[in-house]
């Protein structure tokens, strides 16, 4: 009987400290904000919609090289500063958006959409070659007029749904590497 009392002891502590492992180990990757769908917070609240929609500019225009990379691309300070070296409305995202570019100092997005790293996707592809629309993955963003709060991750089903749906390969190595 004694023995089974120790067998149980151990077992509790066992599994107590594989719970605090595990449980130490997710707080550690949401508070540094690595999560899938974990909050990001942008050097500023950037305006989809008064860009897309009210200055009619192309995705192209910030994003440079999503007909022609698999990589969009990301605006640099140098993209930015063509229109907004002085204030173009009176919003304090505007004037904080002018000391960042006017400072020099170097202007880091952070991504909103993320892939596994085992993923291959290109954009060209989807943009240029099935004639994809920005939507079908991204959804509304260019309706915002701010940045979402957390990252999206694309999921396996929403690709294979779109592959089938479409006649496209979904054998593995089409996005697998």
């Amino acid at each position: 009987m004694e023995g089974d009392a120790t067998f149980d002891r151990r077992a509790a502590a066992l599994g107590f400290l594989v719970f605090l492992f595990f449980a130490g180990g997710a707080s550690m990757i949401f508070r540094s904000g690595r999560a899938p769908g974990g909050p990001v917070d942008q050097p500023i609240a950037f305006n989809h919609k008064k860009h897309v929609k009210d200055l009619d500019l192309a995705c192209s225009t910030c994003h440079a090289y999503y007909e022609k990379e698999s990589f969009s691309g990301i605006p640099g300070s140098d993209v930015c500063i063509s229109c907004h070296a002085e204030a173009q409305g009176k919003s304090d995202e505007e004037a904080k958006l002018v000391k960042l570019l006017t400072s020099g100092a170097p202007l880091v997005w952070k991504p909103l959409f993320r892939q596994p790293p085992h993923v291959f996707y290109s954009h060209r592809r989807h943009v240029v070659v099935a004639k994809l629309d920005c939507t079908v993955c991204h959804g509304a963003i260019a309706e915002t007029s701010t940045p979402p709060r957390r990252v999206k991750r694309l999921v396996m089903d929403d690709c294979l749904g779109c592959h089938r749906q479409k006649g496209v390969p979904t054998d593995c190595t089409t996005c697998h590497r």
